[in-house]
């Protein structure tokens, strides 16, 4: 799993956080600025953004599984600079396991998960 270069404005971006009304949310809103980084994530068939604000002071990831069965992915491998960071949801459907390489999320079929994360 590896990070990819910049996506686009329409991405993953809005899909689900911004139905959620989470975009409305002050600690929320800064990571989707037009100043903030945005960076498409690799998760072995997720689909997965990454947004943080322009001082990196928090991270919000959205991954979404296209497939019509459960995924899941490590997050400590997909985000490795992050994976000191204590995560929280947002929206979705999701649950967690944990092993010795670190934290997986497991991903409902056909759905977006969005979580945050302060450094």
């Amino acid at each position: 799993m590896s990070p990819l270069a910049s996506t686009p404005d329409d991405a993953l971006r809005h899909r689900t956080l911004a139905r959620s009304h989470c975009l409305t949310l002050p600690h929320i809103a800064p990571a989707f600025a037009k100043d903030s980084h945005v960076r498409e994530l690799d998760a072995d068939g997720i689909e997965g953004v990454l947004h943080e604000p322009a001082d990196r002071s928090r991270a919000v990831v959205g991954l979404h599984n296209p497939s019509a069965t459960e995924a899941s992915v490590n997050l400590h491998t997909l985000l490795p600079e992050c994976a000191d960071r204590t995560w929280h949801f947002l929206s979705g459907s999701m649950h967690t396991s944990h092993a010795a390489d670190g934290t997986h999320l497991h991903l409902a079929a056909a759905d977006t998960v969005w979580l945050t994360a302060t450094p």
